[in-house]
């Protein structure tokens, strides 16, 4: 079975689930005693079963979609630095992420290159002076605070490997038109930060020296976006403006010859890097506008994208088009802002990964690993914004240097713990009296009142189902599998993960705890 799960059963389930109140989280990853199929069931809350004994999911592992290249957050300078200077325990930290018998079985990290918005203070990858011979690149900054901290993740994530996807926030400020790393300026907005034409070598050559630096210091480095966010440039943090024209002629005839030049030619470059959709670039064009040249349609492997506005759908659509590209999400954050922990947050964010991946995401990346309880270490929130983020990382360290788990860890980790890379994503269907077709659209995938759902085959042949209740009552369902019929009882508000193999034969269910 997956790390972490001992033994033979038919069928194990695991659960997190929230308390109704939204005070926490009653149980986390947690497997109950044996329950039998036809055993009356109530769950810890008091809520009866709700009468779905008709709903079905059927399972077939013989329609195969996307392979999995993994899952993963980002070491932040901000999350380096909690990780160095204040974790108590740092060892057991990085375990809690990156292990997947102990803990959640990270293997991927979206890493910037250069500040982004959560660091202590700003820096520099280049002197205060331009360079265009990169003679003064300076990687100190990397090799006292973050690569260490990559270093200690890939040691608990070894049996599953680590990658790396490299994204810049901004050039910097003298590649620029407004020679500032952030997108504008406070007092003049209307004066936008785009790279300069004449900086378009130097920056492909700025972005590939960081790419190789992390390769000899023998990290996995998988990918690298042009920038983060185009379509997001402002005064609040380091950020940069490209159209879709711009990055297509910066692939085509910088980037990727750039990249083939210093032998790092297996770099996928992902192009976009921003939301499903934006004001400017609503679904996908960006994407569109940007495979329509055709040098920079062969020179990208695909397309990156961010949460934060529109439908996955988008990529739903990007995929029809271009079936040969990749797509993988590279940012989605909880905050105050937003659904707050626990119920809200364990919910959102669980139905929205399993809708990533229900359209056709090969890696979901959420942002920081760890901030601080005010969101931080946010310098430019503070300096710019006069306040602090408010996002939240996949865990919380406190000025005690203890470390607190939030909903978001526990809905990635619902399937990064389970799902390692080189898994397939294969079909799942609600049968039986509400038959829905859940690759239609996100709210197809709830077609059975609230119930959301992805399956997977891992490269040892097991099963895997994750399964979203966010009702407030507890469902009663069965899963289907080649003739084999398995009944399960899913908590109200809660995340279930089941897991079993073929030889196996089909009774009860072990579940959450």
């Amino acid at each position: 079975m997956s790390p972490g799960v001992a033994g033979r059963s038919v069928m194990r389930v695991f659960c997190t689930q929230a308390a109704p109140d939204d005070s926490g989280l009653l149980q986390t990853l947690a497997e109950r005693p044996y329950l039998s199929d036809s055993t009356d069931w109530a769950d810890p809350s008091g809520s009866s079963t709700s009468g779905d004994r008709g709903v079905a999911i059927r399972v077939d592992v013989d329609d195969s979609r996307q392979r999995i290249d993994g899952f993963g957050a980002s070491i932040t300078q901000a999350s380096a630095y909690l990780w160095r200077h204040r974790a108590r325990d740092p060892d057991a930290m990085m375990r809690a992420l990156f292990d997947p018998v102990q803990g959640i079985g990270l293997s991927m990290l979206r890493q910037p290159i250069g500040p982004s918005d959560h660091v202590t203070r700003p820096y520099s990858l280049l002197g205060r002076l331009p360079d265009r011979r990169l003679h003064g690149l300076d990687f100190r900054q990397e090799d006292a605070e973050i690569l260490p901290a990559i270093h200690a993740a890939a040691r608990y994530a070894s049996g599953r490997g680590l990658r790396v996807i490299g994204s810049a926030w901004s050039a910097p400020w003298w590649m620029k038109t407004n020679g500032s790393v952030l997108g504008q300026w406070r007092a003049w907005p209307h004066v936008t930060g785009w790279l300069r034409p004449s900086c378009y070598g130097v920056y492909a050559r700025y972005l590939s020296a960081f790419l190789r630096h992390y390769r000899a210091q023998g990290v996995d480095v998988f990918g690298v976006t042009p920038i983060n966010e185009p379509d997001n440039p402002q005064w609040h943090w380091p950020s940069m403006a490209m159209t879709p024209r711009q990055q297509a002629r910066f692939i085509a005839r910088y980037l990727a010859p750039q990249l083939r030049a210093d032998r790092l030619g297996d770099v996928r470059i992902m192009c976009w890097d921003h939301n499903y959709s934006t004001a400017r670039y609503p679904r996908g064009s960006f994407v569109e506008t940007l495979y329509a040249e055709r040098g920079a349609k062969m020179a990208t492997a695909g397309s990156a994208w961010h949460y934060y506005g529109g439908s996955p759908a988008t990529m739903e659509e990007i995929h029809r088009r271009w079936p040969d590209k990749g797509i993988w999400v590279t940012e989605a954050s909880g905050g105050d802002w937003g659904p707050r922990n626990w119920r809200a947050a364990l919910l959102s964010m669980g139905g929205a990964i399993v809708d990533m991946l229900n359209h056709w995401a090969q890696s979901v990346v959420l942002w920081n690993i760890a901030l601080d309880e005010r969101g931080g270490p946010d310098y430019y929130y503070r300096r710019e914004a006069l306040g602090h983020s408010l996002n939240r990382g996949l865990l919380t360290v406190g000025a005690d240097g203890t470390y607190r788990r939030n909903a978001d860890y526990f809905a990635l980790g619902h399937i990064s713990k389970f799902v390692p890379p080189g898994s397939r994503v294969v079909d799942s269907q609600v049968v039986g009296s509400r038959t829905v077709d859940p690759w239609d659209s996100t709210d197809a995938r709830a077609g059975a009142a609230g119930l959301r759902h992805v399956a997977f085959r891992t490269p040892d042949d097991e099963r895997v189902l994750v399964l979203v209740n966010a009702g407030e009552t507890a469902r009663r369902l069965t899963i289907e599998e080649r003739g084999r019929r398995w009944t399960v009882l899913l908590p109200p508000s809660s995340l279930n993960t089941a897991l079993w193999r073929p030889d196996l034969s089909p009774g009860s269910v072990h579940w959450g705890e």
